[in-house]
């Protein structure tokens, strides 16, 4: 399996005291955390769960780990050949995922696999059954399996509400003529939208957020009710006019929309370590919340952060 498993696992038994190694054992182990954590990665990174590929790539870890038992000394699980194997698992269970996913893969299998050995070693410390034998060291990496279920059905939760938000978002601020807005922006990298006229990224914001730096014409007119067709007459006549913009979008269920979208004079990105500006980039409207908690209220497209 990984740098952990794929054949460490029969050598954390064997070297507890009192306890023997039978291939047997050793097989099953090694399928159930490798089956495990391959499904723990799986979720986390987002891919695609095919379980009789995962079955198969948890099979050929087992087995690699028996032969790990048989032929210790071999250079075929030397660490280098661990990690190779290792990364032939992920293949077998997600090919094809592109590179930048299988990358992700990767580093949860071995982020999971640490965790997992972590748990190996604790729990019979923390049970006060160090001196027992094969049994309980079987015993203890289910227990240790199990967390990994757990870490799998919880993890990716928690990632998506508390880790990345925290690491994607940053501080936008939007100036239009002398009037500036300032919002949290959500790294979107899934957002492909791009002006017609210039081909840019174009961010999409909370028109609450935008509201207090539009002239009382176009706020009128946004707010006035009036159909989309009513809505872009008025907007033409505004003294803004000339930084209206309509963007073209593709979304579930709606083949063709558009948004309406307000040319900023200058946009900054505060990252943390540097501040990333733009010109003269168009800002979509959206009418409702982009975030349940208000945790962000602009999208930034990947585009604009690779300045």
């Amino acid at each position: 399996m990984s740098l952990i498993y794929c054949g460490e696992a029969a050598e954390v038994v064997s070297k507890l005291p009192g306890a023997k190694v039978y291939l047997d054992i050793t097989f099953m182990v090694n399928f159930i955390m490798d089956l495990v954590i391959l499904l723990a990665a799986a979720r986390l990174s987002g891919s695609i769960i095919n379980y009789g590929r995962l079955t198969l790539a948890a099979a050929l870890g087992a087995a690699y780990a028996c032969a790990s038992v048989l032929m210790p000394d071999s250079l075929a699980f030397s660490m280098p050949a661990k990690i190779g194997f290792s990364a032939l698992m992920l293949l077998a269970a997600f090919y094809p995922s592109g590179w930048l996913l299988f990358k992700k893969q990767l580093i949860y299998f071995y982020a999971i696999s640490l965790f997992a050995a972590g748990a190996v070693m604790a729990i019979p410390n923390l049970t006060g059954n160090i001196n027992s034998g094969t049994g309980y060291a079987v015993y203890w990496l289910v227990g240790a399996a199990l967390l990994v279920v757990l870490l799998g059905r919880a993890g990716g939760r928690y990632l998506a509400e508390k880790i990345v938000p925290g690491i994607l978002t940053f501080k936008v601020e939007m100036r239009f003529d002398s009037h500036k807005c300032s919002g949290c922006g959500f790294l979107d990298t899934g957002n492909s939208l791009r002006d017609p006229l210039t081909n840019r990224p174009v961010l999409v914001a909370e028109y609450g957020l935008l509201k207090d730096c539009l002239p009382e014409d176009f706020q009128s007119a946004i707010e006035g009710g009036g159909s989309e067709d009513e809505v872009f007459d008025c907007l033409t006549r505004s003294r803004w006019a000339h930084r209206l913009r309509l963007i073209p979008f593709q979304s579930i269920g709606q083949k063709n929309g558009i948004l309406l979208g307000i040319r900023a004079d200058e946009v900054l990105v505060n990252t943390g370590k540097r501040c990333v500006a733009h010109y003269d980039l168009v800002v979509a409207l959206y009418r409702d919340r982009l975030s349940a908690d208000d945790s962000y209220r602009l999208l930034i497209p990947a585009a604009v952060m690779e300045k």
